[in-house]
């Protein structure tokens, strides 16, 4: 038996399209997905987002669950709230930049197993949502929807991370 092979997002892709694609390609023909909604974390910028998400989230999950019968994959695209990325009229100073997180999750981890790390991971609980679409039909409107701030310019590197074991 081969030995899985870790997929990592690559630090000099310019094509966040394709890269985002490849990784959501993967996750969506997993047996059991979740998507997992983030938002209300503080964070004064979208890096900082970014390394909590991987750091304090991911990365914790991964090493608590370190063995060969539980795994966890996921993508995540982090967006900027409507107020900026529909390009509405705004104030030259905005309190809140309403960046949240959109998840997918391929896991050997019940939702409560998921929720716990959720609740104690940041520093203050955010809202989130999480769903199991392992049997849903609208996994290719999902992709779309995830990609949709490529259109506005406001997808970059610091945007998206995933890691999967193929």
């Amino acid at each position: 038996m081969n030995k899985p092979t870790l997929l990592k997002k690559s630090k000099n892709t310019t094509d966040y399209i394709t890269d985002i694609t490849k990784a959501f390609t993967i996750l969506s023909n997993r047996k059991k997905l979740y998507h997992l909604t983030i938002d209300e974390v503080p964070t004064p910028h979208i890096q900082d987002f970014y390394f909590q998400l991987t750091n304090k989230l991911f990365n914790k999950i991964n090493k608590d669950h370190r063995n060969p019968y539980e795994h966890v994959n996921y993508l995540f695209i982090m967006e900027y709230g409507g107020v900026i990325s529909k390009r509405e009229v705004y104030n030259s100073t905005i309190d809140n930049l309403g960046i949240h997180a959109h998840c997918l999750i391929d896991t050997s981890l019940t939702i409560p197993q998921i929720e716990f790390y959720l609740n104690t991971v940041f520093k203050t609980i955010p809202n989130y949502k999480l769903q199991d679409i392992s049997k849903s039909d609208t996994k290719e409107g999902l992709l779309n929807y995830l990609l949709k701030q490529n259109h506005t310019g406001l997808m970059t590197a610091d945007s998206y991370n995933y890691k999967i074991l193929v």
